[in-house]
């Protein structure tokens, strides 16, 4: 990854908690940041997205869910089951 030199003025008191709270240096603090930033502008482009364009309105998003029962009778595969548990205990690929 290319590292780009940022030299700026900002609060002094948030800079210090940040410091304090976080334990990383001011390098891996703006780049934690920078970060999360990024994702929270994403949420919102997405968020702003759906709401000009609901899936409701979008003919091949916009689909009736079968009735229940649904279409399937058989027994769960094991395989199914075992991932399921090793997802639920957190160990799951």
């Amino acid at each position: 990854m290319s590292r780009e030199r940022v030299s700026t003025t900002l609060d002094a008191t948030r800079l210090a908690r940040a410091r304090a709270l976080s334990g990383l240096n001011d390098s891996k603090l703006l780049d934690r940041a920078l970060g999360a930033l990024l994702e929270q502008l994403e949420h919102e482009r997405e968020v702003s997205a759906l709401e000009r364009h609901p899936y409701e309105d979008d003919r091949e998003l916009s689909w009736e869910a079968p009735p229940v029962p649904l279409p399937y009778d058989g027994a769960v595969p094991e395989e199914v089951v075992e991932l399921a548990r090793r997802r639920r205990a957190g160990r799951a690929p």
